[in-house]
């Protein structure tokens, strides 16, 4: 089973990709726990990403293929944060046919605006344990020898924030859904529901390409 998964910020992509690795077996490749990883561990790989970072520039397609190429050589993965644009899909396509493999599926979890808005709008970050909660769904507790906090909100998580994110996803990644829909690979799935019946949809909708039970 080889899986990429898209979907706007606040869509659930990397509770899902854990919950469906753990349900079937895959590698969860999650290109942006690979950088942190690589940058972290001082590779040659993370030391040229760093200095993109450095430069506020955006990291070549080619380091980020470069990052994942190892763990797509497996049998089976899910691919969490990439691609993101055209130009970096058809970069992923290059890649794996390099390795002579090739995707059983696109899966793009889908979610109106207003329901991420109200869902990234309302995270909380602890800042004693890094933990996320949310206001409404999930608040800190009041109990502080549990989590002491403060809890604050992220600046990539105000409203307006937000809705830049997802501007530049319609704009850019959610083009990508046609890309892949022309290639017979495409599947959506609704996020607005609650997470193990996404879950659910997510292993039906794959079960058709990677030999899982529907």
């Amino acid at each position: 089973m080889r899986i990429v998964l898209l979907g706007p910020q606040g869509a659930g992509k990397g509770t899902q990709a854990s919950r469906l690795a753990e349900k079937t077996g895959a590698e969860h490749v999650s290109t942006g726990d690979l950088v942190r990883a690589e940058i972290k561990q001082g590779t040659e790989l993370g030391k040229k990403v760093q200095e993109y970072n450095d430069k506020g520039e955006l990291v070549p397609d080619e380091i980020i293929v470069e990052m994942a190429k190892p763990h797509l050589k497996s049998g089976s993965w899910i691919l969490d944060g990439f691609p993101r644009t055209e130009g970096q899909a058809k970069a992923l396509d290059e890649a794996l046919g390099d390795l002579s493999v090739g995707l059983d599926k696109v899966v793009a979890l889908e979610a109106p605006d207003e329901d991420l808005v109200q869902r990234l709008s309302g995270r909380r970050q602890s800042e004693a344990t890094g933990k996320i909660y949310h206001v409404e769904h999930d608040p800190p507790p009041e109990d502080l020898e549990e989590d002491p906090g403060p809890f604050v909100q992220r600046y990539d998580d105000t409203e307006q924030a937000i809705r830049r994110r997802l501007a530049v996803y319609h704009e850019q990644t959610e083009p990508l859904k046609d890309y892949y829909a022309d290639q017979g690979l495409l599947a959506t799935v609704d996020a607005t529901r609650g997470i193990p019946e996404v879950t659910e949809e997510m292993l039906r909708a794959v079960g058709e390409a990677g030999g899982l039970p529907a």
